[in-house]
């Protein structure tokens, strides 16, 4: 049996209410009792009963983060690993910038991964004693799902109808705009898209609406050989490219919505000899340090995908709190990094 709250207070040498105030950071106790109470926790190594304290209504000061994994049915395309998609760089500086705040506020971070029903989700939630649920990515069917669960929600990256929830993200139709236009101002007229699925609510399909404006707006039309969905992966982006060229062998460029997929079509490119951006122009999304040192360095659309995380954590635990947070949907600034993958026609 493990350590309980009755041995802390026989060693402490105080009532079990005491401790308990300790443990919640309730009452008044003096700092000398407190420091006595302290002492004997980590001695004895006493970890807090969560179930206990959701009985008393305590908060348990754990937030979920629920991620997308590879091989989830409703994002990702098959043949990818079925674990967290930590491939991209995009979710591990999110993670880091949730539990760097999170941790300062006294808050602990559980990982869930999206491939769980909503209702495993609603028990976790439940068993756990959960604060707040950060959500990230378009899961529409687990969204839909969690509309009336009663603890705060913060979204990330998703474009919901569902009036309930918070979300932070950015304008990504607007990004996969100024990276077509960048190119079509340059004088490319054969603009191939390399994107991840294009779901409903997601930030590709927002990407890929860009893509399409700044195309009709040059009375182009949006050609079906022109355009590859792939898994958002180095993979992706090294089997789409050849996809892509062998569907239209007249592109002059490539807007590729992420870079951790342009990783993967620099690396086919040079297989098939061909020269960026002397053969073919390529814009990206996310601006990730690695971006500016490959060769040559990659135009693309820079997100601030720490503050991502960072604002969607400050808003949970503003909400967690009961403050009043007057942004229900607050969009965070975009702007195009022009370097060397790019050339005039």
């Amino acid at each position: 049996m493990g350590v309980t709250i009755k041995d802390v207070a026989k060693e402490a040498k105080v009532s079990i209410a005491t401790v308990s105030y300790v443990i919640n950071n309730k009452g008044n106790v003096t700092d000398e009792t407190k420091e006595k109470v302290l002492k004997a926790v980590k001695k004895l190594g006493y970890q807090p009963n969560l179930s206990a304290r959701n009985l008393v209504g305590q908060k348990s000061n754990l937030i979920g983060v629920l991620i997308p994994n590879w091989g989830d049915a409703d994002r990702l395309s098959e043949g990818n690993k079925d674990n967290f998609n930590f491939d991209n760089p995009f979710y591990g500086n999110i993670l880091n910038s949730i539990e760097s705040l999170s941790t300062k506020e006294g808050y602990s971070i559980l990982l869930i991964g999206s491939t769980i029903t909503a209702d495993k989700v609603k028990n976790i939630i439940l068993q756990r004693d959960l604060d707040g649920l950060i959500i990230i990515g378009a899961l529409p069917k687990l969204i839909d799902n969690l509309s009336e669960i009663k603890i705060p929600i913060v979204l990330i990256d998703s474009y919901t109808k569902q009036e309930k929830f918070y979300k932070v993200g950015i304008d990504d139709e607007y990004g996969g705009y100024i990276a077509t236009k960048h190119l079509l101002d340059l004088g490319h007229k054969e603009i191939g898209l390399i994107s991840g699925e294009l779901i409903e609510d997601g930030v590709d399909m927002e990407r890929f609406k860009g893509y399409k404006r700044a195309l009709l707006e040059r009375n182009l039309p949006i050609k079906e050989e022109n355009i590859c969905n792939v898994g958002v992966s180095m993979e992706g982006g090294y089997h789409g490219v050849e996809e892509l060229l062998k569907q239209n062998q007249q592109l002059t460029a490539i807007f590729s919505t992420a870079d951790i997929m342009s990783m993967g079509i620099y690396k086919k490119l040079n297989e098939l000899k061909f020269k960026i951006p002397e053969d073919i122009s390529i814009v990206s999304f996310d601006n990730f340090p690695y971006t500016e040192f490959l060769h040559p360095s990659l135009s693309t659309v820079s997100q601030p995908v720490f503050l991502k995380g960072r604002q969607a954590a400050e808003v949970l635990i503003d909400l967690i709190a009961g403050d009043r947070v007057d942004n229900q949907t607050l969009t965070l600034p975009i702007e195009l990094i022009k370097r060397d993958s790019v050339k005039r026609l």
